[in-house]
């Protein structure tokens, strides 16, 4: 679950090294593109321990979600994709994780359970959690922060990363409405596999308009975003074009 302002905000810090700053809630430093991803220590659905590192050769895309989320359209749409995403990736080096941000619900147990709701392989797709401070400084380091509202349940922002086969950070994606074909070309790209570029650019356009418009605009195809934009600005050029010669011609 989103809260409007915060939803999809995107980091400030994707673009340039991190400095030596202050997490609003956890004492953390926010991770760039380029960086590795912290290897904390986690615990899986099956309850064995889990860390990135042993996914080193493997893209990787990891998302952050809780099993008790009301929201269709929040964690669970993000589940939904990775269901999608599983099938896309069949044998091939990549492997999906999603991270708990509710640690004190969320047993291997409950993980396991939630799951099997979506079909998940657990050969290649990972539920994890862990200790509380481990769970939030880790959220923390990619800027997504939580808290809890006795209404809504968790708050939180969303926020999902492809890694390199090397455990670096390669792209944020700071929606749910990504689309499944477009990011596993991105993890085809990154692997330096064959990838469909149109998908591609789908992603870094849906990126754009998420980081230039909101969250308002999330879920839609970037390239049809773009004819749109372009359309409405042909529109008023068009208008704008009428009415300035109808100005003149009635000025002579």
């Amino acid at each position: 679950m989103a809260l409007g302002g915060v939803h999809g905000r995107a980091s400030a810090h994707e673009h340039a090294t991190p400095a030596q700053v202050q997490s609003i809630v956890r004492n953390v430093v926010p991770l760039a593109v380029g960086d590795v991803v912290p290897d904390t220590v986690f615990i899986d659905e099956k309850g064995r321990a889990f860390r990135f590192s042993a996914l080193r050769g493997k893209t990787v895309v990891l998302a952050f979600m809780y099993t008790r989320c009301p929201d269709p359209s929040e964690c669970p749409l993000i589940s939904a994709h990775y269901q999608v995403l599983q099938r896309l990736i069949g044998n091939g080096p990549y492997a999906l994780v999603e991270v708990t941000l509710d640690p004190e619900f969320d047993t291997p147990a409950r993980l396991a359970a939630y799951a099997q709701t979506f079909a998940a392989d657990t050969r290649k797709w990972t539920l994890v959690t862990g200790t509380s401070d481990a769970v939030y400084d880790f959220a923390a380091r990619f800027e997504v922060s939580r808290f809890d509202d006795p209404q809504r349940g968790i708050i939180h922002n969303d926020r999902t990363v492809i890694l390199d086969p090397q455990g670096r950070i390669n792209t944020f994606i700071d929606e749910t409405g990504w689309s499944p074909n477009d990011v596993y070309a991105q993890m085809r790209s990154v692997m330096e596999q064959p990838s469909n570029p149109i998908a591609r650019l789908d992603l870094w356009l849906s990126k754009g308009f998420v980081a230039i418009c909101g969250n308002g605009v999330a879920g839609s195809s970037g390239l049809l975003d773009l004819i749109i934009t372009f359309a409405v600005l042909g529109v008023f050029g068009w208008a704008f074009y009428r009415l300035t010669r109808l100005f003149f011609a009635n000025s002579g």
